[in-house]
Order: C-alpha cells, then sequence, then structure tokens
C-alpha cells in the first residue's frame, strides 16, 4: 500500500505497520530508519510520537547512544502525553547519550526521572520486568561503574580501607544495576551487563595488584610478605570475575547472541584465566609457606580493616 501511494490517506500507517514488522522480525536497523522516516515525513501523524519512541528504543538496543539521545530529548522536549513506559524508554535513551557525552550529571538527571516513573508505577515487580527497563538500569550500572573506577589504590590512600570500601560498595551498587538490565532477559542487554560485571572484579583486582608496600615493609622480606598476603586474599576477584564471564558466554550459547559483547566476553575469559595463572606462579615463587602467608594477611586485615568484597546475587 504504501508503494502504490506513498501519500496517501493511509501511508504514515502502512509506514509504522512496515517498521514494527521489521522490529518483530529482529531487523532493528532498519525499523528505526522507516520509524524516523516516518516522524519526518508525516510531522502532523498521529503515530508520530510512538514512531519516535520506539526508534529511540531500537537506536538505544544498538548502542547508537548519541543518535537515540538526539532523538529522546526532542520529543521529552515537545512534553507529549505518554505512557510509563516509553517515558522510561527515552530517559534510558538519554542517560546513556549523555553518559557516552561523559556528562555524567545530565546523565544522573535522567536516570533518577526514569526511576521515578519506575517507583511510580510499579514497573519493577520482583522477577521478570520489561525490556523497557533494560536501557535505564544499564545506565545505571555504568554511571556507578565509572564512579567506582575512579577510586584508585595508587599512590595509595591515606585510609586504605576507607578508600577501598566506597570501591566495594560502588562495584556492588553497579552490579546491583547491571543486574535488574539482565532481568528483562534479553540476550543483548544481558552480555552487556555480564560484561560489565566481570570487568568490574577484574578491574579492582588489577588496581588492588599497584598497590605498594607499606614503609614499614622496610626489608625484602616484609615486602615478599606483602605481596603474598595481597594476592591471596584478592585472588577471589579473579574467581568472581571469571565466574559471569563464563555465565554470560553461556547465556549467549543459550540464546545464540552473538554481538560483540559475545566476542569481549571470550577475550575477557582467556585474559582472566592467564592473569590467575599468573598469580598462581607469583604466589609459588616466594619463599613462603601457604601458612605464612595467610598469617601475613591476617595482619594485614588487623592493620586496615579491609573489608570483603561479597557478591549479594550470587
Amino acid at each position: 500500500m504504501l508503494a502504490l501511494d506513498p501519500q496517501g490517506e493511509l501511508a504514515d500507517d502502512a509506514l509504522f505497520q512496515a517498521a514494527s514488522e521489521q522490529d518483530e522480525a529482529g531487523a532493528f536497523a532498519e525499523s528505526a530508519v522507516n520509524y524516523r522516516e516516518l516522524a519526518r515525513r508525516f510531522p502532523k501523524s498521529e503515530l508520530r510520537t510512538a514512531a519516535l519512541v520506539r526508534a529511540t528504543r531500537l537506536l538505544t538496543h544498538l548502542e547508537k547512544f548519541r543518535e537515540a539521545g538526539d532523538i529522546a530529548e526532542h520529543v521529552l522536549a515537545e512534553k507529549p502525553e505518554l505512557g510509563p513506559f516509553e517515558y522510561v524508554v527515552l530517559y534510558g535513551g538519554s542517560a546513556l547519550a549523555r553518559l557516552d557525552q561523559d556528562d555524567e550529571q545530565a546523565a544522573h538527571t535522567f536516570i533518577e526521572k526514569g526511576r521515578a516513573v519506575i517507583d511510580a508505577h510499579q514497573l519493577d515487580a520482583a522477577g521478570r520486568v520489561s525490556r523497557d527497563l533494560s536501557a535505564l538500569y544499564y545506565a545505571l550500572g555504568e554511571l556507578r561503574r565509572r564512579r567506582a573506577e575512579r577510586i584508585v589504590f595508587q599512590p595509595l590512600p591515606k585510609d586504605f580501607g576507607v578508600a577501598l570500601e566506597q570501591r566495594c560498595q560502588l562495584l556492588l551498587d553497579a552490579e546491583s544495576a547491571y543486574s535488574d538490565s539482565m532481568r528483562a532477559y534479553d540476550a543483548h542487554w544481558s552480555a552487556m551487563a555480564g560484561f560489565r560485571v566481570g570487568e568490574l572484579y577484574e578491574r579492582l583486582h588489577e588496581d588492588l595488584m599497584r598497590v605498594t608496600p607499606p614503609a614499614s615493609a622496610d626489608t625484602l622480606e616484609k615486602r615478599q610478605l606483602f605481596e603474598g598476603a595481597m594476592r591471596l586474599r584478592y585472588a577471589i576477584l579473579l574467581e568472581k570475575a571469571l565466574k559471569m564471564i563464563e555465565h554470560t558466554l553461556s547465556m549467549a550459547e543459550r540464546t545464540g547472541e552473538h554481538s560483540a559483547w559475545v566476542e569481549k566476553s571470550r577475550e575477557a575469559r582467556a585474559g582472566i584465566e592467564r592473569a590467575m595463572k599468573r598469580e598462581e606462579t607469583a604466589l609459588a615463587a616466594l619463599p613462603f609457606s601457604r601458612a605464612t602467608l595467610e598469617q601475613a594477611l591476617l595482619n594485614l586485615q588487623r592493620r586496615h580493616a579491609a573489608p570483603e568484597v561479597q557478591n549479594p546475587y550470587k
């Protein structure tokens, strides 16, 4: 019908239906083009706003965040009458676009607006959630991840225990948000979020392994004991990272997900496995028994009162 009468009375409806069918078939890029074309060709169409919201969702899914954000913020500026899920889609797209531009304050504002809509309409019931919530929760995870990774340990903070506790809390907060994104059971968002969770633990391990011995470690033996205690204590971070990456790859195999995030996860798994072997080799090279290292670890824990990095989602 659209081809026969591209400017006819029902042309906008035909274009909308064509885009919807492409969306259902998984042709997301083509669908987004048609939704945007409808808005361009038929600016007074009753379907225009719905088309732009759907284009935002698709472009966000395709990780074309700036394009999605431009559309989303344009629609929000028009103050249309929208349903709660539509608002969440627009806020999620806007938040990820602003994060892509390193504008964390604006991203935070959009995220909180989206969360307010979710809370007001009780969209986040226990169990599975709508995929329309995935982008917003992923954006929340990204914001928290950025904040966590700004806390580093080289040079050594004045209060290492406090700094580590703050980093760990932000890590767990980020993981919670990524886990909420996974609750939509959308393979693409789950692959992205799963990779990020594994990365959170791996990077924390990397940063902790850069910690230099304290001034009190004034002999080779003391420095080696410090090194061994640190390696022994934080090996669990690599184990947690590997577990999440393997979970992500299993999900991808089960669902047939083949995005770049799956390949990133494969590369991450190989990197984590290499890191675990390096840790084992480094520990074995130290001139101490495991019992001696465990005692050094106990002394280190008492001195710094460093928190355990627990994972409440496993």
